[in-house]
């Protein structure tokens, strides 16, 4: 008879408390995981420092041109020109100065090797003197 009255005298949590309690965390866990991964991109986005991209190549004669931009947020120094994987002795820069201040586009002008076909892929890696490079493979459009 005891535990009769006992059940029966037991109180809960109500049905519309327990739900608000589950929206509450939810909310607040999801803020927590919002707050969480934008202060990681936050971080990681400024991180960019010294960058390079090929914008295009051109070949005209005995002479391949390649246009090189700084996309970094620091000036960089060119500081070698790879061709199918070999370096390039002939490369030449701009104006004789390798250095590309930030958003300033550069041309290398390099010597063709004898037997060179423009219709075959060529591959162009180009070299900042800290490590920095950019790799680009493209079917070269000739004059």
């Amino acid at each position: 008879m005891k535990m009769k009255s006992f059940r029966r005298n037991k109180k809960g949590v109500s049905d519309v408390i327990a739900v608000l309690l589950m929206i509450a965390i939810a909310v607040a866990a999801s803020l927590i995981a919002y707050a969480w991964v934008m202060g990681y991109l936050g971080g990681t986005t400024n991180k960019v420092g010294k960058a390079i991209q090929i914008q295009s190549m051109y070949y005209s004669g005995t002479t391949l041109y390649v246009y090189v931009q700084n996309v970094g947020t620091a000036p960089v120094t060119l500081s070698s020109v790879y061709r199918n994987g070999v370096l390039d002795t002939t490369a030449n820069f701009t104006n004789n100065s390798p250095t590309l201040a930030i958003n300033q586009t550069s041309m290398v002008t390099t010597l063709v090797p004898a037997g060179f076909n423009p219709t075959n892929a060529v591959d162009v890696k180009v070299v900042c003197s800290d490590g920095t490079f950019m790799e680009a493979t493209q079917t070269i459009p000739g004059s």
